[in-house]
């Protein structure tokens, strides 16, 4: 493929969340900051249109609450995995008459990194999110409180919880160690979660009385991870990275058992710190992007050939944290959120 880079931003120093933002007035997306910085709201051609707010950061996922084309969801102060995320939250944003947005508190959650949301066969919502610990001893590295996965019903209005009326949580997993990875499905009947132990299907109860479904599909460590069609075969394979904020990139294919994956590629070369992922259709082509946040600092494309899987390099020393992509007007594009050079760049993709 051929691509076009345009940095949109060089002021969001730490640039890391992206999310995809339909607005009421213009299609778009925002990307957030990790560390003390905006959430910005760009329209898709790139301009930079307004900032939902001005700080503080720590913004690991930011999304659109679904149905509602003036409000949004993020997580709240946190500042590091290490340390630093004993206040984190979920909250909204929702659009004012007036245009500006008020941030109001959906629930405290401390260490939250990753959530999404899920619609069940009965038609229910559902929060769910991840906690990647669930407290830090002030020193790097420390796992000895292992994270888990909370879900609640969500309701039609948000905007009635705050600070003091929060969003009730359940636990559904605790003990999920490295708790990091997270891949909603298209049509959000499941999520894929990554962790040390492995990567995880969670599926909404079905009906009022049934639970959660819970499966193990892959049993090795995984940061992060994504699903497509990438061989054209008709189903899904799991592209991972792996251990934890890892250097090994590798596919899986469904095995002849049910629920069960198959390795079926390995890269041969060690990328430092992978950790941007997204999978799906980039330029009519079912591919994977990714990027890794050291030593090259590079943005990928993973594709299967016919043959063989192949790695491309879109960009080099950028280090983005988070990617997405989206088509417009015949064009299909790459949101970057290069974390590691302070810049928000939108490439364009066009078949050779």
């Amino acid at each position: 493929m051929k691509y076009q880079k345009r940095v949109i931003a060089t002021d969001m120093p730490k640039c890391y969340a992206i999310g995809m933002h339909h607005g009421d007035d213009f299609d778009g997306f925002v990307v957030a900051t990790e560390k003390k910085g905006p959430i910005r709201r760009f329209r898709l051609d790139g301009t930079a249109e307004e900032n939902i707010c001005d700080g503080p950061g720590g913004v690991m996922t930011i999304m659109q609450v679904p149905d509602r084309g003036d409000q949004l969801m993020g997580t709240y102060k946190f500042f590091s995995p290490d340390f630093g995320a004993d206040d984190a939250k979920i909250v909204t944003y929702t659009r004012r008459g007036d245009g500006t947005w008020k941030r109001s508190v959906l629930c405290d959650l401390p260490y939250v990194h990753r959530f999404g949301v899920l619609k069940g066969a009965d038609g229910q919502t559902w929060l769910i999110a991840c906690t990647v610990k669930r407290a830090c001893r002030k020193t790097k590295g420390d796992w000895k409180a292992p994270g888990a996965v909370y879900v609640a019903k969500l309701p039609e209005h948000l905007e009635q919880f705050d600070e003091n009326n929060q969003l009730s949580l359940t636990c559904i997993a605790g003990v999920q160690l490295q708790n990091h990875g997270f891949h909603t499905a298209p049509d959000a009947t499941f999520a894929l979660i990554g962790t040390a132990a492995g990567v995880f299907r969670y599926v909404p109860p079905a009906s009022q009385d049934s639970d959660w479904g819970i499966d193990c599909l892959i049993v090795q460590p995984t940061s992060d991870m994504a699903m497509a069609d990438f061989d054209g075969d008709g189903k899904n394979e799991i592209i991972t990275i792996s251990p934890f904020h890892g250097d090994t990139l590798a596919v899986w294919h469904e095995g002849e058992t049910s629920d069960t994956y198959v390795k079926v590629w390995e890269d041969s070369q060690k990328r430092d710190f992978l950790h941007a992922i997204w999978a799906g259709k980039l330029a009519g082509s079912t591919c994977a992007v990714m990027g890794n946040r050291k030593a090259g600092r590079d943005l990928l494309r993973v594709c299967f050939d016919g043959e063989a899987y192949r790695v491309e390099i879109i960009d080099h020393d950028c280090g983005p944290a988070n990617v997405w992509v989206f088509d417009d007007a015949g064009a299909s594009y790459i949101i970057a959120a290069n974390r590691e050079t302070d810049e928000v760049a939108l490439y364009e993709a066009r078949a050779d």
